[in-house]
């Protein structure tokens, strides 16, 4: 998928259900997260990041930070207590201008649309603190890269990063073991339609927008991050955000001085 689909399908997901595409409970879908029991699941989230930065000896404080892929600002504005100014950052328009008409929870957030797979509405070496999580996995890989490679570029010198990815399937749940992936694959090649096929794949069954998942093995990331991106690799903890079908990564490492 390249980035204007990308685009295209968060902008029609986010005017349909934003809130619930951010945070996808079933039980909220079609409109019933309450707004602000939505807003304070993130800041525990936030105080969780802190520990593990701590515990792996890096700051969580300073300037300027950016939360990549920032939806409708869930975690912007708790992470916006931890900076002077943090900058929510997200492809979707719909998402921002949500973000914007909560902009009281956090008056030092700023809101950002950004379309490319780089970030130029930002100077180089000019941020503390970038994070982002349950984003990069809706992406192709050749943008996961790019954005990395931008992350990178517009932090200042021992600045810190701190990302999720998903690295490889769970082979420990059933819905991935062996014996399943043959039937489903054999179920998918036996479908009559391109919409039959894609409606046992995808979780929007019913709509023309969906997220596609990717994963990056760790031992490839860590790899790209310290060759190609002058980032050391401080840590790569356990972190479930991607759901039990997946190992995925919460990947620690700061700009080289």
């Amino acid at each position: 998928m390249d980035i204007k689909q990308l685009q295209k399908n968060f902008d029609s997901l986010a005017s349909e259900d934003p809130l619930w595409t951010v945070l996808s409970d079933n039980s909220k879908r079609g409109g019933r997260w309450d707004v602000e029991e939505f807003y304070a699941t993130g800041e525990p989230l936030i105080a969780d990041l802190g520990k593990r930065l701590e515990l792996a000896g890096l700051s969580f404080q300073g300037e300027t930070a950016i939360d990549f892929g920032c939806g409708v600002g869930r975690l912007s504005f708790p992470l916006g207590k931890r900076f002077a100014q943090c900058y929510g950052v997200d492809i979707s328009q719909s998402m921002v201008d949500y973000a914007r008409s909560e902009i009281h929870r956090g008056p030092n957030c700023q809101f950002i649309v950004n379309t490319s797979d780089r970030l130029d509405s930002f100077e180089s070496s000019s941020i503390d603190f970038v994070y982002t999580a349950i984003v990069l996995q809706h992406m192709a890989p050749r943008y996961i890269y790019s954005y990395l490679r931008e992350f990178s570029r517009v932090l200042s010198q021992g600045g810190t990063l701190a990302f999720q990815l998903p690295s490889h399937l769970n082979k420990q749940t059933s819905a991935n073991q062996k014996p399943l992936r043959m039937l489903q694959k054999r179920t998918f090649y036996q479908a009559k339609s391109l919409k039959q096929k894609i409606s046992q794949w995808l979780p929007f069954i019913n709509s023309d927008s969906y997220f596609e998942m990717n994963a990056i093995p760790r031992k490839k990331v860590i790899e790209f991050l310290e060759s190609q991106c002058r980032l050391k690799v401080i840590d790569a903890q356990d972190f479930p955000a991607a759901g039990d079908n997946w190992i995925s990564y919460l990947y620690l490492a700061r700009k080289s001085d």
